[in-house]
């Protein structure tokens, strides 16, 4: 084992984490395990020093992957399997800043399945870690997603004093080198997140957060590119719960239908899991129109995608 192993799992882990986040883990799972299978033989064969430190981490971030894939695709046996070994290999090359996004990882699993507290300990978890990498991107993105967490609780002024943390990081963080795991993070997933917990807080607490969301999300949106393409579903779904949640369906109708049309080619889970609470408000405003077709789109999607995933 040498140099040149270790760079083609960077390299592939690079180029999966691309599909992933264009295509959704279904693009990119099984080249992840293929590629853990022919990876993980070489820490057993590989001498101590630089390289193995090196290899440890490329191994560590090709479970994170995979996990996080894992996740995506609803597997969530396996992806706490690949996340606690990604978690074990961090450690041993001491690698906190990875650790840290673990934890953060490990915490939207969570957030996914509404169990905001557990959430709030794994991303509260990973924060001192983040901070002793020196990483002020790992801080921002915790503090983001407390951020969340904290807004799907109905916990308001925690949410806002978050995210303002989160803001605050991010833009000490624009001279910083951030390593592979972190890179997603730029300024359109930041505004996407404060856009998520405007959301969130527009159904836990007040209506009128929903007016805050809706520029938020729209930003997002219009500032990302067509490599996002999960994470464009996201946003456009919760921009059309918005919309719904002002009562205006023939605009959330429009842009559900952007969000069920994007989401089609996606091999995720979660972009079917999104749906549901917005299939929930379109029934709320039962006998509209608008908010009952896109409620019987919606339901004709989800049931679709259940049967492809």
């Amino acid at each position: 084992m040498d140099k040149t192993d270790v760079r083609h799992v960077e390299t592939l882990t690079s180029a999966l984490r691309a599909l992933d986040h264009e295509y959704g883990g279904g693009a990119c799972r099984d080249a992840c395990v293929a590629l853990l299978n022919w990876a993980n033989p070489l820490i057993d064969t590989s001498s101590s020093g630089q390289v193995l430190h090196r290899l440890q981490v490329a191994i560590a971030d090709l479970h994170n992957l995979a996990g996080w894939a894992s996740f995506d695709m609803g597997l969530l046996e396996s992806a706490h399997l690949h996340f606690g070994r990604a978690m074990c290999l961090a450690r041993e090359s001491g690698n906190s800043a990875l650790e840290a996004n673990i934890h953060y990882r490990m915490g939207r699993v969570h957030l996914h399945y509404e169990l905001a507290e557990d959430a709030l300990s794994s991303f509260q978890r990973g924060l001192p870690i983040a901070q002793a990498s020196g990483s002020t991107l790992a801080v921002s993105i915790l503090h983001a997603n407390e951020a969340w967490a904290f807004a799907k609780m109905g916990a308001e002024r925690q949410a806002l004093r978050q995210f303002a943390r989160a803001e605050d990081e991010f833009h000490r963080s624009v001279a910083e080198d951030a390593p592979p795991w972190a890179q997603f993070f730029d300024l359109a997933d930041l505004v996407s997140i404060g856009g998520m917990v405007h959301t969130e807080l527009a159904r836990t607490c007040d209506v009128k957060y929903a007016r805050s969301a809706i520029p938020l999300l729209t930003r997002a949106i219009s500032s990302d590119g067509a490599e996002a393409s999960r994470s464009q579903s996201f946003r456009l779904a919760a921009l059309a719960m918005n919309y719904l949640v002002q009562n205006e369906a023939e605009q959330a109708r429009e842009i559900g239908e952007q969000a069920i049309a994007l989401s089609g080619p996606i091999r995720s889970a979660r972009t079917r899991d999104r749906m549901r609470p917005l299939k929930q408000e379109a029934e709320r405003l039962r006998g509209n129109e608008a908010a009952d077709d896109l409620a019987s789109r919606l339901g004709k999607f989800m049931t679709a995608s259940r049967g492809a995933a």
